[in-house]
């Protein structure tokens, strides 16, 4: 009997140069659990007269399609495949004061189609996969107080196709993002955050989502690429309330700027730095929902709208170019 334990499923991924053309792996990913990316294929029934007492006549392929999600804990080599292709936008630089220690600064791109991606699927005894033109729909990240800082990327892709050997191999340079890693902060503007206090959250999530749909002819049943429409922008957090600090943000409909920092003192690169990704959000606004139990302190919930973002993201990786 061969069975495959889903530990044995494993995912790599590389950015391509030509979209919808395959290459190996430039990094593997240690994924939560298995990546679901797979082949879909749409059916419609034939419904028809015919006097034959029955509903179906058959079926007709309408289209074939690769997607599904990929379960990730941050960490911060790997997770700027992810940005590249759902921002679009990436520039590398050496990191000041550094040698071996990069910034990766990601934006929307509205120039340009999203980066496509290629994944390598290691299955065990199963027959490997690899597949081409992927790109990340969206990113909804996790932060709570029991786990690492995670996420599930949503993937589509044009196909998939059988190879005999994948044989994964993992950097050790890919650190993770505990939840201590995590500062959050809120100011009047992107100019007062470097001064504005921490705010002791709770949990908190953190939603990207580029609206990515297909593009398809008539003439086939293949998907043909994908295009980047607007992003939406959302998220919030939980915090023991002290004020009414942020609903009076929220009454008053006033934008602020929030940054989520996430930088691991426990590690060390280069001569001086720590493995960090930074979010800034120069506007967004609020709103709360309080909750009061009888027997515990009130809490209140926050949840932000922004207009846009950046990505900031250190590591020691030099850059996330086509392969």
């Amino acid at each position: 009997m061969n069975t495959v334990l889903g530990e044995k499923y494993v995912a790599g991924v590389a950015v391509e140069a030509t979209r919808g053309t395959y290459v190996a792996a430039q990094d593997f990913i240690r994924t939560r659990e298995p990546a679901t990316v797979q082949t879909e294929v749409e059916k419609v029934d034939i419904a028809e007269t015919e006097g034959s007492g029955f509903a179906n006549k058959g079926q007709v392929v309408t289209m074939k399609r690769v997607a599904g999600e990929a379960a990730v804990n941050m960490r911060f080599r790997t997770y700027g495949y992810w940005l590249k292709s759902l921002f679009g936008g990436c520039t590398s630089a050496v990191e000041s004061g550094e040698t071996i220690v990069y910034r990766h600064s990601f934006s929307i791109d509205v120039a340009n189609p999203q980066p496509s991606l290629s994944l390598s699927l290691a299955r065990g005894s199963f027959d490997h996969k690899k597949i081409n033109g992927a790109v990340v729909g969206q990113i909804s990240e996790t932060y709570s107080l029991d786990d690492v800082v995670n996420a599930n990327v949503s993937l589509m892709a044009r196909a998939e196709e059988t190879v005999s050997d994948i044989t994964p191999a993992f950097t050790d340079d890919d650190y993770l993002a505990p939840h201590q890693s995590v500062t959050v902060k809120i100011a009047d503007d992107v100019a007062g955050l470097a001064a504005a206090t921490p705010i002791c959250v709770t949990e908190m999530t953190n939603e990207m989502n580029r609206n990515t749909r297909e593009k398809v002819c008539l003439s086939s049943t293949s998907i043909q690429d994908h295009i980047a429409q607007l992003m939406n922008l959302t998220g919030s957090f939980t915090w023991d309330k002290t004020a009414d600090t942020y609903q009076a943000f929220d009454q008053a409909n006033s934008e602020h700027a929030l940054q989520i920092s996430i930088v691991n003192t426990a590690v060390d690169i280069g001569e001086a730095s720590n493995p960090t990704l930074i979010y800034t959000f120069p506007k967004v606004t609020l709103s709360t929902e309080e909750s009061r139990p009888l027997d515990d302190i009130v809490t209140e919930t926050v949840s932000w709208t922004a207009q846009s973002v950046t990505a900031s993201l250190v590591n020691e990786k030099d850059n996330y170019d086509a392969a």
